[in-house]
């Protein structure tokens, strides 16, 4: 399709087609209808003729109050699903699918395929987030595929393969650059495997997002702890994001290994957290500095509720009680940050990472030697500690050149 704007009873028509192919129920399109009703409602009163994708995000600005700043509601993930929906298909022609959990995770001609190539990486010790995000990437390439009518991986030809690509316009550059390198590795498997004559791993475009230069999010001492402070923790929510939120940002662990923290890897008697980490599979000692050690006692003894299931730290409040995800952990930082009124400039990032890098960034004004500041955010490479250089003011500015004066006039008389 590739159209940028259309009559909405029209493209409504073709969603709704495209919704029954896909075995949705009936309920679940009356949900969308109804807001496709009251955006109906909206162009009417707004004089618009034709739907674009701006239109919808007007809409749910207008309606419903949502930004791409803001953390929407669950009732408003639903309503930004229902616009999705339409401007999905009026711009790639498709319907993504985004079951939370389905029971085949491709379709049924691409299944075993698929799923063979996701246990292949499995056993070569590929972590599970890794494998997690792969999966996610070609469950969106399945999708494409059968929508185009492919029921063979075999009738994959280059055009489908650069289709597939230029769909990815309502993603981040990270995520584009990693469904790329997904794409690109499974088509490797494919071709190695005699599943293609041809590897079309060649086909998939660069996009140059490695040699970008990217600068870590960090903010100052005095924003860490108006955060701190703003925290109220009275309450069970507060007690635990203020532990969840110190331990990033006075021991710099990343999100997931907060979320994997377990009574084990507290050592109480060496005043030590011991832990391996998720992401470098490598051991970490931090100290159990005071304020962290007496935040998660504060948290444990007045705020979290038994669990059976798990030996997690940290779990939810709400059912079903269980260990926290790192997606929540980024979304409680954000919403803190908020509510503390710390600034967020566009493009600065607000999570648990950002702690970490404010971290970083703080060992660095005190000048901290580098390795010191590898080993205690657990990098196995100082090379990886060395970006954080380019937030260091203090060294940046001892590098900086006088401006040199110019006599552009030299030998002219000037009246």
């Amino acid at each position: 399709m590739n159209r940028r704007e259309m009559k909405l009873e029209d493209l409504i028509y073709q969603v709704k087609v495209e919704l029954k192919k896909c075995r949705y129920s009936d309920r679940c399109v009356a949900g969308f209808v109804t807001v496709w009703n009251r955006l109906s409602k909206y162009m009417d009163q707004s004089r618009k003729p034709l739907f674009t994708a701006k239109v919808g995000m007007d809409f749910l600005e207008t309606e419903y109050g949502m930004t791409v700043y803001g953390e929407p509601t669950p009732k408003n993930r639903r309503h930004a699903r229902a616009v999705n929906l339409l401007s999905d298909y009026l711009l790639h022609g498709i319907v993504f699918t985004r079951t939370k959990k389905a029971i085949r995770s491709y379709h049924p001609q691409f299944q075993r395929l698929f799923q063979g190539y996701i246990d292949e990486k499995r056993a070569e010790g590929l972590s599970e987030d890794t494998l997690k995000s792969h999966e996610i990437y070609l469950r969106r390439f399945s999708d494409y595929l059968n929508s185009r009518g492919v029921e063979k991986i075999s009738d994959m030809d280059e055009v489908l393969v650069l289709g597939f690509t230029k769909t990815f316009s309502g993603y981040s550059p990270s995520v584009i650059h990693n469904t790329l390198c997904s794409l690109r590795t499974f088509f490797h498997y494919l071709y190695q495997r005699g599943f293609t004559l041809r590897d079309f791993a060649y086909v998939v475009p660069r996009d140059g997002y490695r040699q970008r230069t990217k600068v870590p999010s960090a903010y100052s001492k005095e924003e860490v702890e108006k955060l701190l402070k703003s925290i109220d923790r009275g309450n069970p929510k507060g007690k635990r994001d203020y532990a969840i939120i110190l331990i990033a940002a006075k021991l710099g662990l990343r999100a997931q290994d907060i979320c994997n923290l377990s009574f084990e890897n507290l050592k109480w008697e060496n005043n030590t957290i011991e832990l391996f980490q998720e992401k470098t599979q490598k051991p970490i000692v931090l100290p159990m500095l005071e304020d962290v050690g007496l935040a998660i006692i504060d948290y444990l003894k007045y705020a979290r509720l038994e669990c059976e299931s798990t030996n997690s730290i940290f779990l939810r409040l709400t059912p079903p009680i269980g260990k926290l995800e790192a997606p929540t952990l980024h979304s409680i930082v954000t919403q803190q940050m908020r509510k503390a009124g710390i600034k967020i400039q566009s493009g600065k990032k607000t999570g648990p990472q950002a702690l970490r890098h404010s971290l970083a960034s703080a060992l660095l004004e005190e000048n901290t030697p580098l390795p010191i500041i590898s080993e205690v955010l657990g990098h196995t490479n100082i090379e990886s500690t060395s970006v954080y250089l380019k937030i260091d003011v203090n060294q940046l500015r001892r590098c900086s050149l006088e401006t040199v004066t110019f006599d552009w006039n030299k030998g002219e008389e000037v009246f």
